[in-house]
């Protein structure tokens, strides 16, 4: 599997950095969403769940990858 990490493509970088952003996303709106009474319980913990995904993917694409936030150039 590491082998495999060790080869992310700059598009496969990116993708998984808008992955991760998204995930990260949804975890904050659950984490806000704690307020409300029917996600009082799972809220939390559904939220710092999806958060951790989130950043631990996000330091996968950018250590393994080609960095997301440059443009690639063409050959």
């Amino acid at each position: 599997m590491l082998s495999l990490l060790a080869v992310l493509s700059a598009s496969s970088s990116r993708r998984i950095t808008e992955i991760a952003a998204l995930v990260g996303v949804i975890g904050g709106l659950a984490l806000v969403g704690s307020a409300l009474p029917f996600l009082r319980r799972i809220g939390p913990v559904l939220g710092g769940l999806l958060l951790a995904i989130g950043f631990g993917l996000l330091i996968v694409a950018v250590h393994f990858g080609v960095n997301p936030f440059h443009a690639v150039k063409a050959k």
